[in-house]
């Protein structure tokens, strides 16, 4: 019975893959030998991510993938591993390596105690000025729109009980509210463990703080809307 599965969005990380890959399943071994998967979903990398996937699935037996033909975006790759987890908890983490997987077991432990949702706080963040504070007004959002009781947010190394998240109706950049939608869906003990955050090693950030600025109270609006209308307590 498979009783962790570590789910990661990748898209064009060819570069760290390798990397992460062996990290993941180094520290996972050392502590929870043959009760995990590794769920990668790939969104239409165009670089030769799917090929060096296709060869490491033979190194590593813990691997499972799923293509994406289209690319959708960081919320629909957690909407399809959320479906599609086996194990009882989901830890979702980037592949950027700019979060380290040694920090799983953090996780793991904090959940065994109980916990419906362990959320990451990043330490001493590696990320430019105004990456930063689009962060610190996203936070703030949260806690006024969603009483939110988790620091970082954003950070999407996060662990949550399968059983809160799976068929979850995600939408639009609902990969963000991950946390007051589980807390709709019946968390109710919500705990955080502090990270290491690095920068990125390799490879070009998806993340763009002017569109963030932009757009993010409408988003937060939309998220917050859906949340009143009970959207997420449905099955997609």
């Amino acid at each position: 019975m498979i009783k962790t599965t570590i789910l990661i969005p990748i898209k064009n990380e060819s570069q760290t893959l390798e990397e992460l890959i062996g990290r993941v399943t180094n520290v996972m071994n050392s502590t929870h030998k043959g009760v995990w998967e590794l769920l990668l979903i790939d969104d239409a990398s165009t670089d030769n991510t799917a090929a060096l996937i296709t060869a490491l699935k033979k190194k590593y037996k813990n691997i499972r993938v799923i293509f994406h033909k289209n690319s959708r975006g960081q919320t629909g790759c957690f909407k399809t591993g959320f479906n599609s987890a086996r194990g009882k908890i989901i830890i979702t983490l980037d592949g950027d390596l700019q979060v380290m997987p040694e920090d799983i077991p953090k996780f793991i432990e904090k959940m065994g105690q109980g916990y419906d949702l362990v959320n990451g706080i990043r330490e001493n963040r590696q990320h430019p000025f105004w990456i930063k504070l689009a962060s610190r007004i996203y936070n703030t959002l949260m806690l006024i729109f969603f009483n939110s009781p988790v620091f970082d947010a954003a950070s999407n190394f996060t662990a949550i009980k399968t059983s809160l998240i799976k068929g979850v109706n995600l939408r639009g950049n609902d990969h963000r509210y991950i946390v007051p939608i589980a807390m709709q869906r019946g968390a109710k003990k919500i705990g955080e463990v502090v990270i290491i955050h690095k920068m990125r090693k390799s490879g070009k950030s998806k993340y763009k703080a002017l569109p963030k600025y932009i757009k993010g109270f409408f988003e937060i609006f939309m998220a917050w809307t859906r949340l009143r209308l009970g959207i997420y307590k449905k099955r997609a």
